[in-house]
């Protein structure tokens, strides 16, 4: 079941002599991480010799399948994480291997260890004995630190297909002389998840539920499979987007025991098969061509319901929720349509001068003076003029405005007002009137302002002249 890529380079490995002290298996659970670290210690240690093709039947290869094998350590690091247990591994990793040619230590849930003891583990890594051979499992590759992948091979394990599942099964009954239906076995395989062990586990239940053999009602009674009329039904409401019965349908099926998880994923399969099936131009028994825009939207609901439900202590409110949103589908507008919509168009045009005003302003940047006006027409004229009194300084972070003793509470009151006309936040500092630096004061000519006034400009820089 395993991908053939890592097997066959594993094989290549031991031919060639060219065997790593240390490997990263990285995978869904199920998949045969573990099997194939048994059988790669197989390989090292059988009495015939390193082979890709251990004969299972020596002392050593069978105590290696019981799981006594003296060189063979397996490690749960989930519950053995910390520096001790791995400090435990280097104090006895020097010596030599008791039966074997190698001792094989295998960390399954190796993502589980905690940094001091991935710290320590580096150290093994980096200077291994020659008789030693790392072997880390994990499902959660991206938790493994980088120093620990860098020194290691990684094997990425792919979950197989549903046919490949399938036919594994079939090959266990046949083995075991068990008679089954196919349709059985397809749903075996698809609610396993691509889980090979999961897929074995429940094939031994459906074994004996089906008091022998393995057919598919007694399979669909024993996973709590809903019966097709019951998804069909659901299905032809949905395409009627009739809201009402969809919400009945959901409640009756939580009544009457059924797990809602396994209903909706068995309602997400059906919509999946019936959107690609309408893209390359195949027929649907219930849905049409017509329809795609519409299950787009609903599969991509019903798939967020699903992962949130499954978090959820009432699974059957995030499943009705998302049913109840369905009413909606007719509001919604593509964004062709929204294009052409007039409203979209005048909001555009209404936001665009304030963007352009706001850039332009940027460009200029900020004239207090200018500021100080505005604010008398919003907060009065006696506020005005006291900041044109005061002494107002530009910081990194905000302005500082310097006033008298006796201004200062009117200025104060009107601070909220005042901020509007700033960019940035606004201080005030009480001050004595000598305390105030004085404004320096230039005579320039009366025809400037004229001109001032006339382009609406202002003075960068003033030079008199004879100064």
């Amino acid at each position: 079941m395993v991908k053939k890529t890592v097997v066959n380079t594993l094989k290549n490995a031991l031919k060639l002599g060219r065997v790593s002290h240390a490997y990263i298996f990285a995978g869904s659970r199920g998949i045969g991480k573990t099997t194939i670290s048994r059988i790669l210690t197989k390989a090292l240690n059988c009495e015939k010799g390193i082979s890709e093709n251990p004969c299972n039947v020596c002392e050593n290869c069978i105590e290696i399948d019981k799981g006594s094998f003296p060189d063979m350590y397996e490690i749960d690091a989930a519950s053995n994480r910390g520096i001790d247990d791995i400090r435990n591994i280097k104090d006895g990793i020097n010596y030599a291997p008791i039966k074997g040619r190698y001792k094989v230590y295998i960390i399954d849930e190796a993502h589980m260890l905690t940094r001091e003891a991935f710290n320590a583990l580096l150290k093994t890594l980096e200077e291994p004995p020659p008789h030693s051979v790392f072997i880390l499992a994990t499902t959660e590759l991206h938790k493994i630190p980088d120093t620990i992948r860098s020194r290691c091979q990684v094997f990425m394990f792919k979950p197989p297909s549903k046919e490949d599942i399938k036919n594994y099964l079939e090959y266990i009954l046949k083995q075991e002389n068990v008679e089954y239906e196919e349709e059985a076995l397809e749903l075996i395989a698809t609610y396993s998840e691509g889980g090979v062990r999961d897929a074995a586990s429940i094939l031994d239940q459906a074994v004996t539920y089906g008091s022998g053999k393995v057919d598919l009602a007694s399979t669909q009674e024993l996973l709590g499979i809903i019966p097709k009329t019951l998804i069909e039904n659901f299905l032809k409401h949905l395409k009627e987007k009739d809201i009402k019965n969809l919400v009945l349908l959901i409640e009756k099926l939580d009544k009457e025991g059924y797990d809602l998880h396994i209903f909706w994923k068995q309602i997400l399969e059906n919509l999946h098969s019936a959107l690609t099936n309408l893209a390359i131009g195949e027929k649907n028994e219930i849905f049409e061509e017509n329809d795609i825009k519409d299950l787009i939207y609903i599969q991509n609901i019903f798939n967020k319901a699903f992962f949130e439900a499954r978090n959820y202590f009432e699974p059957k409110h995030i499943y009705t929720l998302a049913v109840l949103k369905l009413k909606y589908i007719k509001n919604l507008k593509s964004i062709e349509e929204l294009l052409k919509s007039k409203a979209f168009i005048s909001t555009q045009t209404q936001q665009q001068p304030a963007k352009q005003e706001e850039n332009t302003q940027e460009q200029k940047g900020f004239d207090i003076q200018s500021a100080i006006l505005k604010i008398g027409k919003d907060a009065g004229g006696i506020v005005s003029a006291a900041l044109k009194k005061g002494k107002i300084e530009e910081r990194e972070d905000s302005f500082v405005i310097f006033l008298e003793e006796t201004v200062y509470p009117l200025v104060e009151q009107k601070l909220e007002t005042i901020q509007k006309y700033f960019p940035k936040p606004i201080k005030l500092e009480k001050v004595s009137k000598k305390d105030i630096p004085v404004k320096k004061t230039k005579k320039r000519d009366e025809s400037v302002d004229k001109v001032l006034d006339l382009f609406q400009g202002k003075i960068m820089s003033y030079k008199q002249q004879g100064g």
